[in-house]
């Protein structure tokens, strides 16, 4: 089970609201330019991930609330035809339908909410890992769709719960599941330029992590046992509050962690001193929790140096545990097949 936090403007909460389905846009906002084609591949890599069950809560950005708890109807899927929204330009076609949870429907039905500072308490802690901020922060695209982890999820359910003021003469609001007339594209097929766009390679590794993990973790297999019920991971993870460059993706089950470096085209050594930098963030932040043994390093590109493959055999005779895998753009650039190099 999944979880994600989605920003709007206020304008447009009531429609999303009642009918049960959320867009990101494809042009610049204010314009009528499309976003540039990595910027594209970056919106469907955020969404990519997203599974009919998972929760899914939404940041009012000038507000400043978060309002829950919502599930996902329908996955991701492409419609730039059927108009939703009062704007004359942008259609909003990167989108997902979603109801309220049958398990906190109490709480959707009266628009349950809590300000962003409150989570930003948690975040200060160190309590709550997923994000650093849901504001837009430079350098990071348009993201308006942010995965975060399950327990991530459970602490906003828990001040929501907190927050949650029922009042008799409130009325509940108005639910009226929208769904598109005609077949729809999923998502997925709207991946493209692989090998061109490190967007679109990540694209195709959160789908494949969320839908046939082992497709890229089986060589992990033969020195760990993941427990799938209970992994989940994210995509440009701050590692470390401190630090601003964020991990590809990180992954995550009971007892291991996983870093995914994740290069375009050809891999040299200098990835690996990254990985190895970002490994020892990740042991800081785990504190106590920080065993060694406990933390894998993918480094994912379509080719490597051989002075890279050179220096992973002689760290691997160490058991560093620190793999290549290989990528191979397939049916015309449009995905990737995985394989295991060192």
């Amino acid at each position: 089970m999944g979880a994600f936090v989605c920003t709007l403007s206020e304008e447009d909460w009531q429609i999303t609201r009642e009918l049960g389905i959320y867009g990101n846009r494809y042009f610049k906002e204010g314009t009528e330019s499309p976003f540039n084609k990595s910027t594209q591949l970056s919106i469907i890599r955020d969404l990519i991930a997203m599974r009919e069950g998972d929760y899914v809560f939404f940041h009012l950005r000038r507000r400043k609330t978060i309002h829950g708890v919502y599930r996902v109807r329908k996955a991701p899927y492409f419609d730039n035809k059927t108009k939703i929204w009062n704007n004359d330009t942008e259609l909003f076609p990167y989108r997902f339908l979603f109801e309220p949870h049958p398990d906190y429907e109490y709480l959707t039905n009266y628009d349950a909410n809590i300000e962003v500072h409150s989570l930003y308490e948690y975040i200060d802690k160190g309590t709550f890992r997923s994000l650093v901020t849901l504001e837009n922060e430079q350098n990071i695209e348009a993201r308006s769709v942010r995965k975060i982890f399950k327990e991530d999820a459970e602490l906003i359910i828990k001040l929501l719960h907190r927050d949650f003021k029922f009042r008799k003469k409130d009325s509940a609001l108005k639910f009226i599941p929208y769904n598109p007339i005609d077949n729809v594209t999923p998502l997925k097929f709207y991946i493209d330029n692989v090998g061109r766009y490190e967007n679109a390679i990540k694209a195709v590794i959160m789908h494949q992590l969320a839908y046939n993990p082992t497709s890229i973790l089986s060589p992990l297999s033969k020195n760990m046992n993941i427990n799938y019920e209970n992994f989940d991971f994210i995509n440009e993870f701050f590692i470390a509050q401190t630090t601003r460059k964020a991990v590809d993706i990180y992954a995550r089950d009971d007892n291991y962690h996983i870093i995914l470096e994740v290069k375009t085209d050809r891999v040299d050594d200098k990835a690996l001193q990254q990985a190895l930098y970002y490994k020892d963030l990740l042991l800081q932040r785990l504190g106590t929790k920080g065993v060694e043994s406990s933390v894998y390093v993918l480094i994912i590109g379509k080719r490597f140096s051989n002075k890279l493959i050179n220096l992973i055999k002689k760290l691997n005779r160490l058991k560093s545990q620190i793999y290549l895998i290989e990528y191979i753009p397939v049916k015309e650039n449009k995905w990737a097949i995985f394989n295991y190099v060192y």
